[in-house]
């Protein structure tokens, strides 16, 4: 492609030539670029897949990298590319995992979106009895005693809730081309294109004329604020509707997808060609001395993981780089970036996107090196892999507010054949409902481990807490009661949290 005599001023062309690119088709039409690793070797597929400008008179390229190097990006010239090839380390035993049927991912030919089309609020009659209506909790207690310090209301104790529902009469005067524009817009956001509203459905759900009146959500907020004296207290009540409607929204659609998906789940085993299996990190290293040094520690790293020397690779490190080798990860090194470490370099993709990873990892190879977590595991064999965190490579579940746990971890008995997979996710939950979906995961696994009717092969779920008990701000429940959600706190160490996980998870 040639352009002549163009961009020589600023103008929109030049912006819109940099900032959109090219839409290229791609492999199976997925309309991007092939990754490194997906590139056959020998083939120069990158250069095929660059577009190339050349142009008369063309000093804008001249001005656009001098802009660059002004705002501290270095120019793709000075730039020096290393392919970074990962080691598999997968056991003998043919681990067990869970896959959607090929074809029934959102948008293929029986995919939810292309096959069902319901109308919010009514459960379609195929899956009568199937689902449960969702029941939405909203506890607005935490919010208001963080600001509201001067409205005057009852003196109830803060560990007493006071449940109520929205007055129908109050209802009645909600702006409804409002609450509807809004949930219309929530829905395009999620891109839930077969999901169908209705203006009037949602007036009759919201004043209860439907089968279950207003059972469907709880509502804990003092009476004071349920009071009316002024028509903002009205306005207030409806962003109330608003918060109720959009939850509601979200797990009906995802309760009905999920029954839908939930029948086509079919149990596979883990191979070297996994999509959750890295196979190559991409550097892009500034060619400066920093930089310099930090491929020749890489190309070490390198050299090592080839060599299929763990022990080496363990002892291998860089400032600002995290990298973790553990024999029980299914490939290795499992490599990273510290949170706000300035290096002269970038990579994709990254291992870990959260702290709390990196910690359950390191916690989880030392614990199994104790007494205490050899006579936990006792004579199975342990697993461990990353999950990746998209619907076209990962295990993820739609009931879940399509959750992707971050750690797939099998414990495996190599006389019976019995396996156990769980799914875990450390993460922060400070603001999280105990309502949120999220925190069901551990019921709908056991349901869905009914369904494969596979007696060699056992499903649970957790949550690990980096927030500590006393930081969580919408949780009333006391926490040996939110452990019985198989919600775990990293606050107790790995010896403590990593023994209940294990205990529960071959109970």
């Amino acid at each position: 492609m040639g352009l002549l005599n163009m961009g020589r001023g600023e103008g929109s062309q030049i912006i819109q030539l940099f900032g959109r690119g090219v839409r290229l088709k791609g492999r199976n039409y997925s309309l991007k670029r092939s990754t490194p690793g997906e590139r056959p070797k020998g083939l120069h597929l990158e250069k095929l897949e660059t577009l190339n400008i050349f142009g008369v008179r063309a000093d804008y390229m001249a001005t656009f990298k001098q802009y660059l190097e002004d705002e501290g990006i270095t120019p793709s010239d000075e730039i020096l590319e290393l392919n970074f090839e990962t080691r598999p380390n997968m056991p003998n035993t043919k681990l067990k995992t869970l896959k959607l049927k090929d074809g029934y991912k959102d948008n293929q030919k029986n995919g939810f979106k292309r096959v069902y089309f319901p109308e919010l609020y009514e459960v379609p009659a195929e899956l009568q009895g199937k689902i449960k209506h969702p029941h939405i909790k909203l506890d607005l207690y935490p919010k208001l005693e963080s600001i509201d310090t001067s409205r005057k209301g009852d003196n109830t104790p803060v560990n007493v809730r006071n449940e109520a529902k929205l007055d129908y009469k109050v209802i009645s005067a909600f702006d409804f081309d409002r609450l509807y524009l809004a949930i219309q817009a929530y829905k395009l956001q999620r891109g839930w294109s077969n999901l169908r509203l209705d203006k009037q459905r949602l007036i009759d759900f919201c004043l209860g004329k439907a089968n279950i009146a207003n059972n469907w959500y709880t509502l804990s907020i003092p009476a004071s604020e349920l009071e009316i004296k002024q028509y903002s207290d009205i306005a207030k009540q409806e962003d109330i509707m608003l918060r109720l409607l959009t939850d509601y929204t979200d797990r009906f659609y995802n309760a009905l997808k999920n029954a839908y998906e939930g029948q086509f789940y079919e149990i596979t085993q883990v191979n070297e060609d996994d999509p959750c299996m890295i196979k190559m990190y991409h550097f892009e290293i500034e060619e400066s001395d920093d930089g310099l040094d930090y491929t020749k520690r890489l190309e070490q790293l390198q050299q090592i993981v080839a060599q299929g020397d763990i022990g080496k690779a363990k002892s291998w490190n860089a400032p600002g780089m995290i990298a973790v080798t553990f024999d029980k990860h299914l490939y290795y090194p499992l490599l990273s970036i510290e949170k706000n470490a300035d290096l002269p370099l970038k990579m994709r993709p990254t291992a870990f996107d959260a702290p709390s990873e990196i910690t359950f990892i390191k916690d989880l190879q030392e614990f199994i090196e104790t007494p205490k977590g050899q006579k936990t595991i006792g004579n199975k064999s342990l697993y461990l892999l990353r999950n990746a965190d998209s619907k076209a490579k990962g295990l993820g579940f739609a009931t879940a507010g399509n959750f992707y746990p971050d750690f797939l971890l099998w414990l495996v008995d190599d006389e019976s054949g019995k396996q156990w997979l769980s799914l875990i996710d450390p993460k922060g939950i400070r603001n999280l409902n105990l309502d949120d979906a999220k925190f069901g995961l551990y019921k709908e696994i056991k349901e869905l481990e009914k369904k494969l009717s596979d007696d060699k092969l056992s499903l649970s779920a957790f949550i690990v807490s980096e927030t500590r008990f006393v930081d969580l701000i919408n949780v009333s429940e006391p926490k040996d009661k939110i452990e019985e959600r198989n919600v775990l706190f990293l606050e107790d160490t790995g010896s403590i949290y990593l023994e209940k996980l294990f205990k529960k998870m071959v109970a």
